[in-house]
């Protein structure tokens, strides 16, 4: 079962009622919600205090308190013991599956020199995708072993293979660059360099960079997603928690940066115009 917590602060008043909601105790509303084979509990904590208590709650979340379901803006005290669920797996499927979705749609992919950045080596199946589009692929990894194999499996059924290297030099020249988890630490590029990712970059890195994704929830699902919480979190708490990994098919219908969002047919657009620089 997931546990996702939500907390309502019971705006303090004045006077004698200010006196009275002093006197409260804080308390815990659970409801159990059910969507396509997915149970998930519902605790909403309602807090008269300064600050929430939330050791109150180590009975009803039990052994899900190192991965409550909860908005990023819940602060967990270090005593509690609680942390928030965390996971980018699901985010770097919706990254894939976009990148994948641009190149079938692309009759110059075979011209493009594509890069995937995967230092941890944690997306290396990914690879054999990319390479049915273009044998023009460099990949740059810290856990290059990881590569090898993939790329004696490629060899046997293609009849070609990636480039696989430690320096991020080599992903200068790509038109497309793929890094499925969330962009750490800088590497080579250049302005014209359409970059799919994870999470925003906590690194500079130049190009047309998007990591943020849109798609439309599974029908079921929307009734039992929290309001307050993201779709593309909670999917990746489903994903991740549920084994719900049919989700993991999804195809973003739009995706965003710093100040732009693009369609996907808008984005091969952008796409189209770096095959005419490649020409």
């Amino acid at each position: 079962m997931l546990t996702a917590l939500t907390v309502k602060k019971h705006e303090r008043r004045k006077g004698m009622k200010g006196l009275v909601d002093r006197l409260k105790r804080d308390r815990a509303v659970v409801q159990v919600k059910r969507a396509r084979g997915v149970y998930l509990k519902q605790i909403t904590y309602i807090s008269y205090g300064r600050k929430p208590r939330f050791e109150k709650l180590e009975k009803i979340i039990g052994d899900s308190k190192k991965r409550i379901i909860c908005s990023p803006k819940i602060d967990f005290h270090d005593e509690c013991g609680f942390r928030r669920f965390e996971n980018s797996d699901f985010t770097a499927r919706l990254c894939t599956n976009l990148a994948i979705c641009l190149l079938s749609m692309c009759d110059f992919a075979e011209k493009l020199k594509i890069g995937i950045y995967d230092p941890d080596g944690r997306d290396s199946e990914f690879l054999k995708y990319v390479m049915k589009y273009s044998s023009d692929v460099t990949v740059v990894t810290n856990s290059p072993d990881v590569y090898y194999d993939e790329n004696e499996l490629i060899m046997e059924n293609m009849g070609a293979c990636a480039t696989v290297t430690k320096r991020t030099e080599e992903l200068e020249l790509c038109q497309l660059i793929i890094a499925p988890r969330t962009i750490e630490n800088t590497f080579s590029s250049n302005d014209k360099t359409l970059i799919l990712t994870n999470g925003r970059p906590k690194a500079e890195v130049l190009g047309e960079i998007y990591y943020k994704y849109y798609f439309k929830m599974p029908n079921g699902f929307d009734r039992i997603k929290p309001q307050e919480i993201e779709t593309e979190y909670f999917c990746s708490a489903l994903y991740s928690l549920g084994r719900q990994y049919s989700l993991g098919s999804i195809v973003p219908t739009m995706c965003s940066n710093f100040s732009t969002s693009q369609t996907v047919k808008s984005l091969y657009a952008q796409f189209e115009k770096i095959n005419k620089t490649v020409e």
